[in-house]
């Protein structure tokens, strides 16, 4: 039986393993985010199944904002690096 955790969770995972798949071509992206967003379709599917809608669903909206995170900030590592604050050494003033 199709329930709507089947089809919520196929579309968000083929959507972000394209996006993924379109970014390695054209840059190395990180993995993890897609890593994370493809077991959060697996274990919220599962869960949806077993009879936990509600969680289920709420792993299902977590996975899309973290599919749109990856969306809007394609390249995760270059995030921390900018407000690194100039090492302040001792005796160096």
């Amino acid at each position: 039986m199709i329930t709507v955790f089947d089809i919520y969770a196929l579309a968000l995972l083929l959507v972000s393993m394209s996006l993924f798949v379109h970014r390695y071509v054209r840059q190395n992206p990180p993995v993890y985010p897609y890593l994370i967003i493809a077991s959060t379709c697996l274990v919220a599917n599962w869960l949806g199944e077993a009879g936990g809608g509600i969680f289920a669903m709420a792993l299902l909206v977590a996975a899309s904002f973290s599919f749109l995170g990856c969306l809007l900030y394609p390249s995760w590592r270059n995030m921390s690096g900018h407000g690194k604050a100039p090492s302040s050494q001792p005796g160096k003033n």
